[in-house]
């Protein structure tokens, strides 16, 4: 569901629910799991493996990509 900003001529992303902007934005219901406790209890990174922060981290890196 693209349109058009008229001001910037730039393509923009209108969802109508949460879900659908989850989804167009390639964020899946692990890493918004994720997101939502992160908010709440930031060290929770702490307890996590080396390896698994790294994969958050890419994840997180890519969905914020799409919209910088």
């Amino acid at each position: 569901m693209a349109s058009y900003n008229e001001v910037w001529s730039e393509a923009t992303v209108k969802s109508t629910a949460k879900a659908e902007f989850f989804r167009i934005a390639g964020i899946t219901p692990e890493l918004e799991g994720f997101i939502t406790e992160f908010v709440r209890n930031p060290e929770i990174l702490d307890s996590l493996s080396l390896e698994k922060q790294r994969e958050i981290e890419g994840r997180m890196d890519a969905v914020l990509a799409l919209f910088g």
